[in-house]
């Protein structure tokens, strides 16, 4: 009897407080389900690193910090937080629901430094896919997560700006996937407010025929605003937001809180939640909780740990919101008539085109493995830098001498490699199959110095022509497919989004690691 009674109890409080309503997007505007109110975000950018020593920082695993900071968030009076970097192998139950009981919503990165596209040598590939696919598995259960970050200033130049096409071919399939769960989660892009190229992106990620591979919302990491003397118009402000003004899908300021000028006042709230930008943006997320070393933070806290110092910026931010209430509009009476963009044309400026690639599919991948007579051996590590050093520079000389094309691409054509989804072990052993057979199988034609190849006599695919004729992709659907080639480990190659860290100078700093066979692209001068 005291065992049910504990348990009774236990119910109790869990249920003590009201589950969130999901969120739900409506023209340019979210809406809270059930009451048809609009919503605005009203939060912060959470990713406490002090005290962390394992290599994926999830804050949502930190139990002890959770409910620690969900104390403050009610303090604060925010309703919402950007989660950059999260582990899926671990639990999220505790935090996710601290967070709910203290009325917040959560919005996911879905890339880590580990996995994501790298803005230099892009890809898509199933690994990817499969990473990305987990992602959502780990957090789409949730009734406070109000959306996915599907990628985080990828492209932050005029100088990458090709990378785009595969952010956008993975919002695609990640959106195909997520409606295969019978589920409905927005997914949406984050931009650097770069002048260069902000216009193209903004109309890129909403443009085309194809409502899968457009954006459900759009974000943009903005630091004009700075000091106590900036208004809505010297920052720069009206200028970044008109863009949005016919906008079709949500817009949300995912970064702001410049610190070139402390104490920072957060007067740009009074824009953001105000007549300013109300009836244009869905509000917006200061950048960021925890003081670490770029000096940005509201608290000084530490991983594990339930000891917390108040910083002079929390206690003006908590001034400022409590001083904001955006009216808004009910979901009822709002009838959206703004079109989708017009995708940007080719230019100096902008390398692609409006194809995107392939849908990565692990069956070609495996089929196409299945039938090469030379490749990387099983004891082939990509984290071996000598290994990887030697192939860059021997596929420098093979792709001088035959086409690589089935492993490239070149989006300003919009043309893509029947290989180019695989992975970076499959398409680096395309490469010395192609060779293999260019020299006709001769001796040694598969040997490469500090490399682990090896021949196969007889392939269990006898035509490589046959795999381009599969169609099959099952690993946009089932959840935990990934063929015979996925990887569901926890370490990549390659990263260009996830944890965003600001200098002084406002800059983005993001890891940049480049994969072995990022190295061979690059040698090769396979066109991008």
């Amino acid at each position: 009897m005291k065992l049910l009674t504990l348990s009774f109890y236990a119910l109790l409080q869990s249920t003590a407080f009201a589950a969130l309503n999901p969120l739900v997007i409506k023209g340019s505007k979210f809406f809270d389900s059930k009451t048809g109110n609009q919503f605005y975000f009203k939060g912060v950018d959470y990713q406490p690193r002090t005290g962390v020593t394992t290599k994926t920082k999830d804050p949502l695993a930190d139990t002890v910090g959770c409910k620690r900071d969900a104390a403050l968030f009610t303090d604060l009076g925010i309703n919402s937080v950007r989660v950059y970097e999260t582990d899926y192998t671990l639990n999220h139950d505790t935090c996710m629901k601290a967070f709910e009981d203290a009325g917040v919503y959560v919005l996911i990165d879905i890339p880590t430094p580990f996995y994501s596209i790298n803005r230099d040598t892009p890809s898509w590939d199933t690994d990817l896919l499969q990473q990305f696919k987990l992602k959502v598995n780990a957090f789409s259960g949730y009734n406070n997560l109000a959306g996915f970050i599907i990628g985080n200033e990828v492209t932050n130049s005029k100088s990458n700006t090709p990378a785009s096409a595969f952010v956008k071919a993975s919002i695609r399939d990640i959106k195909t996937y997520i409606k295969s769960q019978k589920l409905s989660i927005p997914v949406g892009y984050v931009d650097n407010d770069d002048e260069a190229i902000r216009l193209s992106l903004i109309s890129y990620f909403n443009c085309g025929d194809d409502p899968n591979a457009r954006a459900d919302f759009y974000g943009v990491n903005t630091y004009r605003w700075c000091g106590p003397n900036a208004t809505f118009t010297s920052s720069g402000y009206d200028d970044m937001i008109s863009p949005f003004a016919n906008y079709s899908i949500p817009v949300i300021i995912t970064e702001f809180g410049c610190n070139t000028v402390q104490p920072r006042t957060f007067k740009e709230i009074e824009s953001i939640l105000g007549p300013d930008m109300e009836n244009i943006s869905s509000g917006g997320l200061v950048y960021e909780f925890s003081q670490e070393d770029n000096n940005y933070g509201l608290v000084k806290v530490s991983y594990g740990s339930s000891d917390v110092q108040k910083l002079s910026d929390y206690t003006t931010l908590k001034g400022v919101l409590s001083s904001v209430s955006p009216s808004g509009v009910k979901m009822s009476s709002y009838n959206p008539s703004n079109k989708v963009s017009e995708c940007p044309a080719i230019s100096d400026n902008w390398k692609v085109s409006t194809a995107l690639p392939p849908a990565p599919s692990a069956d070609v991948c495996s089929c196409m493995m299945g039938s090469l007579n030379c490749g990387l051996s099983s004891s082939f590590s990509s984290n071996d830098t000598s290994q990887s050093t030697a192939l860059g520079k021997s596929a420098s000389v093979i792709c001088g001498l035959i086409s690589c094309n089935d492993v490239s691409y070149d989006t300003s054509k919009g043309v893509y490699g029947t290989y180019s989804f695989c992975n970076s072990t499959e398409r680096s052993s395309w490469i010395l199959n192609a060779n293999y057979l260019n020299q006709k199988g001769a001796s040694g034609a598969c040997t490469i110095e500090d490399v682990d190849t090896v021949v196969t006599s007889n392939p269990k695919t006898s035509s490589m022509s046959s795999c381009a004729k599969i169609t099959t992709n099952s690993v946009l659907t089932n959840p935990g497919s990934t063929g015979s080639t996925g990887s569901t480990g926890t370490n990549g190659t390659s990263s260009s989004t996830g944890t965003t860290d600001k200098s002084s100078s406002q800059k983005s700093f993001t890891l940049n690691t480049i994969s072995f066979f990022a190295i061979i692209l690059f040698a090769c001068g396979i066109t991008i």
